[in-house]
């Protein structure tokens, strides 16, 4: 089992990309669940999982997922952005209000901050580690993974930033039963979770282009973080 928890806008969509196809080219894709779950009840039942490989993909998660994955004790693979960033980046994507994004990342942050305590694999965004072709070799060690370097380089193209966004820009070509839609116009793909949208400029430090009283309220929002994890004030 393995949980890719990051916050929102961070590329943890690559990393949960990245996690299951690694698995799936080790073990075969009828061996590997690979879903989104922020709580226990967004889980497979047991009889349903039962014999293959869970891979998780969360943000903010409740107690009673994160008290399921103590008892389980999955490897887990976080990725963390400046919260100031993240916050622009979900507002200019998904067209949604500054109050309800600062939210998410609120709660993604305080989940961030328990689980860096422990030694989890730690993916900065600011690192640009979506860009570093080694990282899926990493990855696949981490993991216990012996995979032929060939597969892995064809994982990591597969989710270069322009294959994802040649990828999102044709996702009403994919079968019916891939799709969801979270109203419009968000439509996403059930297997990798990338909505029509998902690749932003990617840029670090556009929270400084925000009018002064704005950048002074995020950075009081997320102090506790962004000292945390050295992030300039």
């Amino acid at each position: 089992m393995v949980a890719t928890i990051g916050l929102h806008a961070s590329a943890s969509t690559w990393v949960f990309n990245v996690v299951r196809e690694l698995m799936i080219a080790a073990v075969g894709e009828d061996q590997v669940m690979a879903l989104y779950a922020d709580d226990v009840s967004e889980l497979p039942d047991e009889p349903t999982r039962a014999g293959r490989h869970l891979v998780i993909k969360s943000h903010h998660g409740s107690a009673p997922l994160d008290a399921w994955l103590a008892e389980a004790q999955p490897r887990i693979i976080l990725s963390i952005r400046d919260p100031r960033d993240a916050r622009i980046s979900m507002s200019e994507r998904f067209k949604a209000p500054i109050g309800s994004t600062a939210q998410w990342l609120a709660n993604d942050c305080d989940r961030l901050l328990r689980l860096a305590n422990k030694p989890h694999p730690l993916l900065r965004f600011e690192d640009r580690f979506f860009e570093n072709d080694r990282l899926p070799q990493r990855l696949a060690d981490h993991l216990g993974l012996r995979l032929a370097p060939a597969l892995i380089e064809a994982i990591f193209e597969r989710y270069r930033r322009a294959a994802v966004q040649s990828f999102a820009a044709r996702l009403k070509d994919l079968p019916s039963e891939r799709l969801m839609s979270f109203g419009p116009p968000r439509l996403a793909d059930r297997v990798t979770h990338i909505h029509h949208n998902h690749i932003g400029d990617a840029r670090s430090g556009k929270w400084r282009e925000l009018p002064d009283p704005l950048q002074h309220e995020l950075t009081r929002l997320f102090s506790v973080f962004l000292e945390r994890f050295g992030y300039s004030p």
